[in-house]
């Protein structure tokens, strides 16, 4: 059994502590649970059009993705035309996914032409800057503060000048006033290549602005449940204020737009109300505007 770095906070702790040494406990990202964040977000439409829609204008250019996982945001790019693209992830099972996706659209004669980097997005050198950066996923909360700067300040070096810098960021106005912890939930059946699987959905978000996301999964064949896991990552929040007007000029960024994305995935619209909202970011070199 592969379990996460940190004990399952909440509802999801009680879950595994309930199914003891009966469920397996993984990291979204390693190598067992990558391949099922694949299976349910590889074809995930959320803040796809977005981002497309605003890195058009530089169409022609270069484009880095940080964190592209299994490609979810970068194949269509490539289908809208994008032909200097470099990815860059820090799971090798993630970026194994994204070269057999690459793999699979050249034996379908689509554009699949990916410089894949396996690296951190807090510390990178390519020797080379970009058009456009993309950030997708809420990536941004992956990290802390300290790693957010180093993140920032990787950017800047590697963005060109009127280069833009495109990222999403979860919202959830008032966290850190909240008294004590809180959770949002949803519960929703998937499949991947063998069976059903119900999934329950739980988004434990704390004050401090430490939040774990969980799915439990219960694997169903013939009517029954025949394996368990839950499948945990962990984020660090601050409210937008804070990352638009403090840590984005600090590493010599500015925020341009912003702009709410439309909720389409049907995990996180299931458990959406009007205090939640992903927000897409066009940011610059602050010298430069």
């Amino acid at each position: 059994m592969t379990t996460t770095t940190n004990k399952l906070p909440g509802t999801a702790g009680r879950i595994a502590e309930l199914y003891g040494n009966n469920i397996a406990l993984h990291s979204m990202y390693d190598q067992v649970g990558s391949g099922f964040y694949h299976s349910f977000m590889a074809f995930d439409t959320a803040e796809v059009d977005e981002i497309v829609t605003a890195a058009a204008s530089r169409k022609g250019g270069s484009l880095l993705e940080l964190a592209c996982g299994s490609g979810r945001i970068t194949l269509p790019l490539l289908d809208d035309g994008w032909t200097d693209v470099t990815g860059l992830d820090l799971s090798p099972a993630m970026l194994d996914l994204l070269n057999e996706r690459l793999a699979g659209r050249r034996a379908d004669g689509k554009p699949a032409e990916v410089k894949t980097v396996h690296g951190d997005m807090t510390d990178f050198d390519l020797g080379r800057t970009f058009d456009v950066i993309v950030l997708a996923a809420t990536a941004v909360w992956n990290i802390d503060a300290d790693g957010r700067a180093k993140l920032f300040d990787c950017v800047r070096r590697h963005l060109n000048p009127n280069g833009v810098f495109l990222f999403t960021a979860l919202a959830i106005p008032g966290f850190e006033e909240a008294p004590a912890p809180f959770e949002y939930t949803s519960v929703f059946v998937t499949q991947d290549d063998t069976s059903p699987v119900l999934c329950t959905f739980i988004d434990h978000v704390d004050p401090s602005g430490l939040r774990c996301t969980s799915v439990l999964c219960n694997r169903i064949s013939d009517g029954s449940v025949s394996d368990a896991a839950i499948y945990s990552a962990w984020t660090h929040l601050v409210p937008l204020p804070e990352l638009e007007n403090k840590e984005l000029p600090a590493a010599g960024l500015t925020a341009l737009n912003s702009a709410e994305v439309v909720n389409k995935h049907q995990i996180t619209r299931a458990s959406r109300s009007s205090a939640r909202q992903r927000v897409l970011y066009e940011a610059g070199l602050a010298n430069a505007w």
